[in-house]
């Protein structure tokens, strides 16, 4: 699917002002939207390969096993 820049301004997520920005795919989970292009394409390209963006993005939507195995706290 193409996302379609629905107007401009800052990012949520980087916060870079007057950009180009885009929704959120309601797949993703819990998201911030919308987002610029970079920002975008790093939800994307975790979500296609079934990780998370950064630890907020984890702690937001990953299981209670998935965080516990990126913390580490699993033996």
């Amino acid at each position: 699917m193409t996302a379609t820049p629905k107007i401009i301004g800052p990012c949520t997520r980087c916060r870079q002002p007057h950009r180009p920005l885009f929704p959120a795919e309601k797949a993703w989970g819990d998201v911030p939207s919308p987002l610029c292009s970079p920002c975008w394409s790093k939800y994307a390209d975790a979500r296609a390969n079934k990780t998370y963006v950064d630890f907020n993005d984890a702690f937001d939507n990953a299981s209670d096993e998935e965080l516990s195995a990126g913390l580490g706290l699993t033996p």
